[in-house]
């Protein structure tokens, strides 16, 4: 693996230097301010270099699960459900570590209990806050589940008796407004459309005590300039960036995209599709790239379909393998 800095005085010039030296499937560990000014980027590849010698996943996933076992001397079944569920939902390999080693601590806890401990030591949770005067910006790529994630947080807010603001950024995108229109005449709100940053803060100035919930333009996290237009809009409406992760995005994708999503302002995410994506591995890639879990998807539902996300609730759902086949061991299995 390949680690590299790159400091530039925008994301832009930075990530051009990261694609020129590392290639298109780098992928952006971390971002932030440069010292003087500027962005940094951390970013990896896995291209051999020289004589440098790559260990794949399975192998990797494998020599974990052996030394383990080595040193506990038994069976250590539990440690081996929770490392053969990590590896089919193909969760990053230094996950896979860290969390295994954790867990193989915790020598009497069942699995589920064990694996939401290390989840809680390795990352952050903090659920969204439904009070009047609050703003958030639900930004994500096109059908991770914004608007839904956007549906569901106002749906709380009903059953709590908050006003809300429904602002549509998205106005280009076919039907936006008909079903913004639709979704607030069905929980009571007033919404409102923005084309660009300067009518968002109007809007955002007369919400008052309203609870204000922005759908972003749907853009490409990859794409420079969707990025810097959703800051724009979050910038103009004083409203937290929440990034909407799709929980069957590829790993590498969520966590790239996530790390991206953060170097905008984004400190925490909601986890979509979480209830029908089969492999799972996004969700902790999105964490491995520093956002808190906020909620996680649990169900289709509107009303019912989001969950504040707890380490105990994301241990559950990458253990829930019923169906698991007993030969699907490690990172790179397939079915």
């Amino acid at each position: 693996m390949r680690l590299k800095t790159y400091s530039a005085p925008s994301l832009a010039e930075a990530m051009a230097s990261v694609r020129r030296d590392l290639g298109e499937d780098a992928i952006i560990v971390a971002t932030g301010d440069a010292p003087g000014g500027g962005v940094q980027v951390r970013a990896a590849s896995d291209s051999p270099r020289g004589g440098d010698v790559i260990e794949a996943p399975r192998e990797r996933a494998a020599r974990i699960h052996n030394d383990i076992r080595r040193q506990r001397g038994d069976d250590s079944d539990g440690i081996d459900r929770i490392i053969r569920a990590l590896g089919f939902h193909r969760v990053p390999d230094a996950a896979i570590e860290a969390l295994a080693r954790f867990c193989e601590l915790q020598e009497d806890a069942p699995a589920a209990h064990a694996l939401a401990q290390a989840l809680e030591s390795r990352y952050r949770f903090a659920p969204l806050e439904v009070a009047p005067g609050l703003a958030y910006l639900f930004a994500g790529s096109p059908g991770a589940g914004k608007t839904a994630t956007l549906a569901r947080i106002a749906a709380r807010a009903a059953a709590a008796n908050v006003p809300v603001l429904i602002l549509a950024t998205d106005c280009e995108r076919a039907g936006a407004e008909a079903r913004i229109a639709e979704l607030s005449g069905k929980l009571g709100f007033d919404y409102a459309m923005a084309d660009d940053p300067r009518e968002a803060e109007a809007f955002a100035l007369d919400a008052g005590d309203q609870l204000l919930l922005i759908d972003a333009p749907a853009g490409n996290a990859f794409d420079v300039d969707d990025l810097d237009m959703m800051a724009a809009f979050a910038a103009a409406t004083e409203a937290e960036i929440i990034a909407v992760a799709d929980a069957g995005q590829a790993p590498e994708d969520a966590a790239e995209a996530a790390s991206l999503y953060a170097s905008a302002g984004a400190r925490r995410t909601i986890i979509g599709k979480a209830d029908c994506a089969r492999r799972k591995g996004a969700i902790l890639a999105t964490g491995e790239a520093g956002l808190a879990f906020a909620h996680v998807s649990a169900s289709p539902y509107i009303g019912s379909g989001l969950a504040p996300a707890t380490p105990l609730r994301l241990a559950r759902t990458l253990l829930d393998l019923h169906d698991l086949p007993d030969d699907v061991s490690f990172a790179g299995d397939a079915i």
